[in-house]
């Protein structure tokens, strides 16, 4: 079995990729911050091998910001690239996130939080998908996924050549858009409120 790497933002359909990745019989790790501390590349890629050592796939930050070091080594791995428009991505950001102050999220966009700082956040995404494409461009262990578009198993499970498709829906991740309140403003500043406090952000 490959290793799967999924090398697109969070709020991009990852969640939905990852549940389905389980369902096709593969160990899914997801975030780990501590792949922003190492300063030695050597030291980070020794990281890594002793990480996924008993892991066949990855998802979510900050793991996207290492792919070129993941193809270096597992140049045969699978890498999925998965993306929304950037004013999608931006709005669902703000829905989860609003203006709590993640540390290891300051470190990927340069800025206090999400709300508030459009410019910043979109730079950084459209930066690493236009960046991600054109390295990938001339190899064919590469797959662009867009929620809406080809989220699906029968586009998954030929790139990742399965023959037995589930011929059930593709799984929903953490589906937002029935939450009402993350679209106010005010809820959105008390909630962020509580977390920095909470975690001393």
């Amino acid at each position: 079995m490959d290793k799967v790497f999924v090398i697109g933002f969070q709020k991009t359909g990852t969640t939905s990729l990852d549940l389905a990745l389980q369902r096709l019989g593969y160990r899914v790790y997801c975030v780990d911050k501590n792949l922003l501390k190492f300063k030695n590349k050597s030291d980070l890629k020794n990281y890594i091998l002793e990480t996924l050592e008993v892991w066949d796939a990855v998802q979510d930050m900050p793991w996207p910001l290492f792919y070129k070091e993941l193809y270096q080594l597992y140049p045969n791995a699978k890498f999925i690239l998965t993306k929304r428009h950037p004013n999608d991505w931006y709005k669902s950001v703000i829905k989860f996130f609003g203006s709590i102050r993640i540390p290891f999220h300051k470190n990927i966009y340069h800025v206090p939080c999400a709300e508030g700082y459009e410019k910043e956040y979109k730079a950084i995404y459209n930066k690493h998908n236009e960046e991600v494409l054109e390295f990938f461009s001339d190899k064919d262990n590469f797959l662009l996924m867009k929620p809406k578009h080809n989220f699906d198993y029968k586009t998954l499970c030929n790139f990742l050549h399965i023959e037995n498709v589930p011929q059930e829906d593709f799984p929903h991740g953490r589906n937002n858009n029935r939450r009402l309140l993350p679209n106010f403003k005010l809820y959105r500043d008390l909630r962020s409120m509580y977390w920095n406090f909470k975690k001393k952000y």
